[in-house]
């Protein structure tokens, strides 16, 4: 759920592609998979090895309908029922939904989402050249697993 919530305001790179890395761990042996694309490629339109501000945004864009779970063509709390028994989620929820929201009314809309700000993808563009490439999103993912196995305890 925290993944998901994080794609309000970010760069869904790091989880996305974690969350792909535990799923292929966890596959049983067998015959080999199809080749998948990583997140980092699906989000690299152009195929150039690095991710763009304008790629980051057009694929933060186009979760909206994913997001907006309820189709009224808003993002908000509505969209987000289990996050209600969480008031840390809910707080982070909130948080989200506020630094997009520019007209204030609670809510993200489709065009509100495509011009919020990006604080993950500028996090994460460490040398500050206005792009992440697959060694600061590789960098990022450490993190955000190291983070999660000290969350967990282990």
């Amino acid at each position: 759920m925290l993944r998901v919530i994080l794609v309000l305001a970010a760069l869904a790179l790091p989880a996305a592609a974690q969350s792909q890395a535990q799923a292929q761990q966890a596959k049983p042996m067998g015959p080999p998979a199809k080749p998948q694309v990583s997140a980092f490629d699906g989000i690299d339109a152009n195929k150039d090895g690095k991710i763009s501000k304008a790629e980051f945004i057009a694929a933060r864009s186009a979760r909206f309908d994913q997001l907006d779970r309820n189709h009224d063509g808003k993002i908000d709390r509505a969209d987000f029922p289990q996050a209600a028994n969480h008031q840390a989620a809910l707080r982070r929820l909130d948080a989200q939904i506020a630094s997009a929201d520019a007209n204030k009314d609670g809510s993200v809309s489709r065009q509100e989402l495509a011009h919020a700000q990006t604080p993950f993808f500028d996090k994460f563009d460490t040398n500050h050249d206005g792009f992440v490439d697959k060694a600061e999103a590789d960098a990022a993912r450490a993190k955000a697993q190291a983070a999660a196995a000290r969350k967990r305890g282990g």
